[in-house]
């Protein structure tokens, strides 16, 4: 989102919501789970980090009514869709996480895949636990994919394609295990839960897993190639793809994907 090459991706908002109920699912699980994690608080001030197309955002200001809510995001195209959705009481911001600072501080801070995009965890996420008020929340959700089929053949298809420095940046682990994040929140938390989930996601059409990529991690890679050299990097790849995650008998997909999922509290 905001770090390079990644920073130069153009986000397509019809794109990234093709598989809305596979990615909308983990979003509302991590949101009951916060909302656990306050118990009988009511929040005042409520963050929706990397808002996307802001329907977490617009399920918490109906969830709280008289809360002050922002959809922060550093996509403008994202910001738009949002904002597009129709009328609401959310306050849309695009701002950059790394350096934004909640003013007033918050109650919950809220983030569905969204820091994978963020460079910087030993500093970020700190920063993060400044923004909150006392006993306030903060609820993290960011995908595992770093070691998954799809993307490892990711890797491997752009070896053949690209510039040293774009294979490079897609070589980088941005995601931690999740015991890197347990010593690096627990001595700033008074509590602190963190699990993971592997989802095993049924998908449909043709080549659904090359779409499904298509909307997060190829976005930064195609939008470095050229249109010829990006048509036959799908190709490769797509081709890859198909062999890795071969439709089954019905005629659907099945794409396991990970993630971890954090709730923190000050």
């Amino acid at each position: 989102m905001n770090t390079s090459p990644r920073g130069h991706a153009v986000w397509d908002p019809g794109q990234y919501h093709k598989f809305g109920d596979h990615r909308l699912r983990p979003a509302l699980e991590l949101f009951e789970r916060a909302m656990l994690a306050l118990g009988d608080r009511v929040p005042n001030e409520v963050y929706d980090l990397g808002c996307g197309g802001g329907e977490i955002a617009r399920i918490m200001a109906d969830r709280w009514p008289d809360a002050h809510v922002v959809g922060l995001d550093s996509s403008a195209e994202m910001l738009v869709k949002a904002e597009a959705a129709g009328a609401s009481r959310v306050e849309w911001l695009e701002a950059d996480v790394r350096t934004w600072e909640a003013k007033p501080k918050a109650d919950l801070l809220y983030s569905n895949a969204m820091f994978q995009w963020v460079d910087g965890h030993p500093q970020v996420f700190p920063h993060m636990m400044d923004q909150l008020a006392p006993g306030g929340v903060m609820a993290v959700q960011m995908p595992l994919s770093f070691g998954q089929t799809s993307h490892r053949l990711l890797r491997e298809t752009l070896e053949g394609f690209g510039t040293p420095d774009l294979l490079k940046a897609v070589s980088r682990k941005w995601v931690e295990e999740a015991d890197w994040y347990y010593d690096l929140l627990k001595p700033r938390s008074s509590f602190l839960d963190i699990w993971e989930v592997r989802y095993l996601q049924v998908l449909q059409g043709d080549d659904p897993v090359l779409e499904w990529v298509k909307g997060s991690a190829l976005r930064p890679v195609l939008t470095a190639m050229a249109k010829d050299e990006a048509d036959r990097f799908l190709a490769a790849y797509g081709a890859a793809l198909r062999e890795a995650y071969p439709k089954r008998a019905g005629g659907e997909t099945l794409f396991p994907f990970h993630r971890l999922f954090m709730v923190v509290g000050k």
